[in-house]
């Protein structure tokens, strides 16, 4: 039996990237497009979308002439984990700072993962944590605190 292209991971790329174009598009279309020679804010957005839509169909068009496996079951235990990671470092960042936010960010989003093995998860949250301040604090020179205030 055909699995629906809607049903294959492709498809689903694939109408998510035309969906969220034409979106992307529609929205552009609240700012002044300009000209070629003086393009508005609403051009790049503009153009943003309508090459996600493209995108979008192309995917999709490679997934309804190929016979893919349906997609698996969406993982919601790893979205919700995930999401949970990013709001706890969105809060500690400004509050407790950089060197403890990335880590709790690492390690929290580790438990999304069911194989995940701590001494790994130790090592990528420092790799992290230092890679972080070497960018935005170091070389972008922001004013992120990186302790407790």
């Amino acid at each position: 039996m055909r699995t629906r292209f809607y049903a294959t991971a492709d498809g689903q790329a694939g109408l998510f990237f035309a969906l969220f174009g034409l979106f992307v598009a529609w929205q552009s279309l609240r700012y002044p497009l300009g000209r070629g020679a003086q393009m508005g804010p609403g051009m790049f957005p503009l153009a943003l979308g309508v090459l996600l839509v493209v995108v979008g169909l192309l995917v999709t068009a490679k997934a309804m002439r190929a016979g893919h496996p349906a997609a698996p079951p969406f993982e919601w235990r790893s979205a919700i984990v995930v999401t949970a990671a990013i709001l706890v470092a969105g809060a500690l960042l400004l509050t407790a700072g950089l060197f403890v936010a990335i880590p709790a960010l690492v390690l929290i989003s580790a438990l999304a993962a069911r194989n995940s093995r701590l001494p790994a998860v130790l090592v990528s949250a420092a790799a992290l944590t230092v890679m972080a301040w070497l960018l935005f604090i170091v070389g972008l020179d922001l004013r992120i605190p990186t302790f407790w205030m």
